[in-house]
């Protein structure tokens, strides 16, 4: 009887990992994964090294894996400040305004984390950042060495007499032989004997300081921007996943915004009245930005057709002022204006001539409206401590400048305007308007609904 032949064992497909012997004796396991073609239409390969088999091994399932999801993120030593700062220098699809809130906004993370590898930032590292800001003291926090590195020279520190190549080799495999070049670079190694390696003394340098005790917006508002520049890494494959959108962000307490009644805007206009800026400051009240009072030129006020044109704005930025294009296209606008905020224009023209005459030929060449009795242009920050100024003159309570737009919008609707309309004025988007203002709304809402059952609250009421 014969027996029938059994299927052969099937072995498993050896994996591409090979060992190698350096010359000290030290053994390290290597593997190469291609990773794509080259613009010149060659491979594209990079080699893996490891201090064990099963870390090798472990590895190579992993990185082939992804290379063949296409989710593989090809090594990359660019630090996180690198990375930040070509980034916001490309930003040129944003207002300069703009620009300069993000600039300041990632000036912390740059300034703690920016020497960490873009690769490696964890979000461990974002939430201590988050953390020493709002606490304003510090936490426990990574060495921004990098991993490895830092490894290495700790390891070094507990063996002040010194180590060998072949004993850190033993410890750290071909990563710690490339820290330690790092390190001897930095100066934070030295070689007191030939073949021995030590930590240097003093060699730790000061970080730098990041404030703290900062508001939960402005950390909610680093992180945004911060997430923004990290999903353009994540397109330009340089990481795997964005770090910043896994931190939990503090919670921002919205403050109740300050407005003025209908009476105490009147006390301002009047106490404003004989003021050389009346005008502009019936320009404030009318509900325009401070940007936009402060970028309005002669050109853009039409006496004939009785309106003014929102334009351009002036705003702050670092190392002074810029005039730019309006906050967003909604903020481009023609508005017609009361008279007498008509007549205080003519007015302040009529003044700014004979302004320019007597000072002659050192007046400026401009065109802008709000400007100084020399000529010079009024600076934002000028203009709000001046009217911070008249607030407290005119016995109306200090409020911010851009209250001051959110009394006009409140008096806009509580006279009827629609919130289309009042949209419109302010430069805004209908939706914001109701969102912000809606409170305002309620009761004539609360009229709607009764018009709809035919009736009115008078009637209910019994008069």
């Amino acid at each position: 009887m014969t027996s029938e032949p059994q299927p052969a064992k099937r072995t498993r497909r050896a994996e591409p990992v090979t060992k190698h012997v350096a010359k000290n004796g030290a053994v390290s396991y290597r593997f190469r994964v291609d990773l794509g073609i080259n613009p010149d239409g060659t491979r594209l390969r990079q080699q893996f090294t490891y201090p064990t088999l099963a870390e090798a091994r472990k590895e190579y399932r992993r990185v082939s894996t992804e290379v063949a999801a296409g989710t593989f993120v090809k090594r990359d030593k660019t630090t996180v400040a690198e990375f930040l700062t070509e980034w916001l220098d490309a930003r040129r699809d944003i207002r300069l305004g703009t620009l300069t809130g993000y600039r300041y906004s990632l000036k912390p993370v740059i300034d703690h984390l920016g020497v960490i590898p873009l690769q490696h930032l964890r979000t461990i590292d974002l939430d201590a950042l988050v953390t020493l800001r709002m606490a304003g003291q510090s936490v426990a926090q990574r060495d921004k060495r990098g991993r490895r590195s830092a490894e290495v020279l700790a390891w070094l520190r507990d063996r002040p007499e010194g180590v060998s190549f072949g004993e850190m080799y033993a410890e750290f495999g071909n990563a710690g032989e490339k820290a330690l070049a790092r390190l001897m670079a930095s100066g934070e190694v030295t070689r007191p004997a030939r073949g021995r390696y030590a930590a240097a003394r003093d060699t730790d340098p000061e970080r730098p300081k990041v404030a703290g005790g900062t508001s939960a917006r402005t950390v909610v508002t680093m992180l945004v921007v911060l997430s923004s520049a990290l999903d353009d890494a994540m397109a330009q494959g340089l990481v795997a996943r964005n770090v910043a959108r896994l931190v939990k962000r503090p919670k921002v307490t919205t403050a109740e915004m300050a407005t003025w009644t209908p009476e105490q805007a009147a006390a301002f206009r009047a106490h404003v009245a004989d003021d050389r800026l009346a005008a502009c400051w019936l320009l404030t009240l009318a509900g325009l930005r401070r940007s936009e009072v402060l970028g309005l030129r002669w050109a853009d006020v039409d006496h004939d057709a009785g309106t003014i044109t929102v334009a351009q704005g002036r705003v702050v930025v670092s190392g002074g002022t810029v005039t730019g294009a309006p906050k967003s296209a909604r903020s481009a606008r023609t508005l017609p204006m009361p008279r007498d905020l008509l007549n205080a224009l003519r007015a302040f023209k009529t003044r700014q001539a004979e302004e320019h005459l007597a000072l002659g030929a050192g007046w400026p060449e401009t065109d802008l409206v709000a400007v100084n009795a020399d000529g010079s242009p009024i600076r934002p920050e000028t203009y709000s401590k001046v009217f911070a100024a008249h607030c407290a003159a005119a016995g109306v309570p200090v409020i911010r400048l851009h209250d001051v737009r959110h009394t006009a919008a409140t008096m806009l609707l509580d006279g009827g305007t629609t919130p289309l309309a009042t949209a419109k004025w302010l430069g805004h988007d209908p939706a914001i308007t109701l969102r912000v203002y809606g409170h305002v709304y309620d009761d004539a809402l609360a009229s709607a609904g009764d018009a709809l059952m035919g009736r009115s609250r008078a009637i209910e009421n019994g008069n």
